[in-house]
C-alpha cells in the first residue's frame, strides 16, 4: 500500500481547510487505497485547542488507510490525543488520554437523495457510520475534529474531587415548575 505522511502544514504554506493538510486526491487513489499519518504541531495543537474547547493538547495523531469500496470512500484506522483541561470541581488539570478507532463511509453528496429527506431512515444502532463529500478532494479534517470532540469529557474530574454541599447547587426535583404544588398541597 502506498504511505502518503500528512504533515503539518507551515504558515507560509496555503491551509484551506484549517488546521493540518489531511486531504486526499480521489482521482489519484491508488487500487489497494492510500495510507496517511497525520500529526499536528504545537502551533495547530494550540488552535485545535481553541477550537475544541480544551485547556491544550499534549500530542495529536492519526493513522489513517483510505480505500474505494463499492458504496464509497471508506477510511479505517486510528487517533491518538492527549488533552488538558479544568476539573468542573477543583479548577486542577486533568489529562485525558484518547485512543479511538475510526471508521466510516464517505459517499458522494450526489449519490445521497434529497427529496423526501425528512423520511430517510438512518440506523444508529448500525455499524456503519457515513458521511458525505463533494468533488475529487477528501479533506478529512472535518472528520477527525469531529470524532476528537465527540470524545471529549464534557465534565471532567480530578481524582477525588467532592463537590462541597455549599457550591452543590440546587436539589433539581425543587427546580420543577411542580414543586409550587408540592407547597400547595399543604396547606
Amino acid at each position: 500500500m502506498n504511505d502518503n505522511i500528512a504533515k503539518p502544514v507551515s504558515d507560509d504554506q496555503e491551509q484551506p481547510s484549517g488546521l493540518f493538510d489531511a486531504r486526499v486526491n480521489l482521482e489519484k487513489l491508488p487500487v489497494d487505497g492510500v495510507r496517511m499519518n497525520v500529526f499536528a504541531s504545537d502551533d495547530q495543537m494550540q488552535k485545535l485547542a481553541e477550537i475544541l474547547k480544551v485547556s491544550s493538547f499534549e500530542s495529536f495523531s492519526a493513522n489513517l488507510h483510505v480505500f474505494r469500496k463499492k458504496s464509497g470512500i471508506g477510511v479505517e484506522g486510528n487517533m491518538r490525543a492527549q488533552l488538558i483541561q479544568p476539573c468542573v470541581v477543583s479548577l486542577v488539570p486533568v489529562r485525558q488520554i484518547i485512543d479511538l478507532r475510526l471508521e466510516t463511509t464517505f459517499i458522494p453528496k450526489e449519490k445521497i437523495p434529497r427529496e423526501e429527506a425528512s423520511e430517510i431512515y438512518v440506523d444508529l444502532l448500525g455499524s456503519e457510520i457515513v458521511d458525505e463529500y463533494e468533488g475529487s478532494e477528501l479533506d478529512l479534517e472535518p472528520f477527525l475534529i469531529e470524532s476528537l470532540g465527540l470524545e471529549i469529557e464534557l465534565y471532567p474530574r480530578a481524582k477525588g474531587a467532592v463537590m462541597s454541599e455549599e457550591l452543590s447547587g440546587d436539589d433539581p426535583a425543587g427546580l420543577s415548575p411542580f414543586s409550587v404544588l408540592k407547597g400547595l398541597r399543604k396547606n
